[in-house]
């Protein structure tokens, strides 16, 4: 067992991971067949027990049928690109407009 698997760090990841499957209607073993993997490395995500990535994100929400923006609004990260969204349009609207175009530009070029 590896030392992270000893650690257990219930973080806004692993909880809404377990929420998303029980309100999809899923037990452990189920989304574990759902997503192709072994029952315990998805009750190791859901415990705490790993660290919660991309990739396993991306084959949870195909397997459970919910969004990616689904995935931000439930978590801390989403919570705060929210936030910040809401901070860039305070901020956009104290611009002065003649200066707009040169924001606009900026953003389309990202």
């Amino acid at each position: 067992m590896s030392k992270r698997n000893k650690e257990i760090k219930v973080g806004a990841e692993s909880l809404t991971l377990k929420e998303m499957r029980e309100n999809a209607g899923l037990s452990v073993r189920k989304l574990a067949d759902l997503m192709d993997l072994s029952f315990s490395r998805v009750h190791q995500m859901e415990s705490g027990r790993e660290n919660v990535n991309e990739e396993y994100v991306q084959k949870f929400l195909k397997a459970t049928n919910y969004s990616w923006s689904e995935w931000n609004k439930r978590t801390d990260a989403g919570k705060f690109r929210d936030e910040l969204r809401v901070k860039c349009h305070e901020a956009l609207d104290t611009i002065e407009p003649s200066k707009l175009d040169i924001i606009y530009e900026f953003l389309m070029g990202m």
